[in-house]
């Protein structure tokens, strides 16, 4: 390919996340620091995280139709990006009658093989002004939020959004 060429595409395909960047509303704010037990037994402290790669946080329930609908796009994101510096962390939400074993046996029924843990007491969901499901945020290096979604993801978005953050081509 023509290096002139190849230049162009990766120029138009950083300013096409960019653009999905403020398309999806950043809030500019920096993340709130927590510290959750994913359902695999390990602890996952969001600014550990953040320090070496982009961190995508998806709120969600079992019984939340859109929720449901959108975690298999998000686990082919999870396979297409799984090699860069990238984390994704699902985040259940207990609401209704949904249980932590309804949400592990969902996880484990769609083969789902990104990170989940439990915001217990809605407490990050209330720090992060959370107002529907699912919603998700997508949190860079220095720890900001800098896009956050609400209702179903494809997973061409989530890909796009993530290597506009990681600086590199859309796709």
């Amino acid at each position: 390919m023509n290096p002139h060429l190849r230049t162009s595409l990766v120029i138009v395909a950083a300013l096409a996340g960019l653009i999905l960047l403020v398309a999806c509303g950043g809030s500019g704010e920096r993340a709130r620091d927590f510290e959750v037990v994913q359902f695999n037994g390990e602890t996952f402290r969001l600014s550990q995280e953040a320090e070496s790669q982009v961190v995508v946080l998806n709120f969600w329930y079992p019984s939340c139709p859109p929720c449901r609908e959108e975690m298999p796009a998000i686990e082919a994101a999870w396979q297409e990006l799984k090699d860069e510096p990238v984390r994704i962390l699902g985040l259940y939400v207990p609401q209704g009658f949904d249980s932590e074993r309804d949400a592990q046996d969902f996880v484990n029924e769609l083969g789902l093989t990104f990170s989940f843990a439990t915001d217990r007491l809605a407490r990050i969901a209330e720090a992060y002004d959370f107002d529907a499901f699912p919603k998700t945020y997508y949190i860079d290096m220095d720890r900001n939020i800098v896009a956050t979604n609400l209702g179903i993801l494809e997973t061409d978005e989530i890909v796009q959004q993530v290597r506009a953050l990681l600086g590199g081509p859309a796709s």
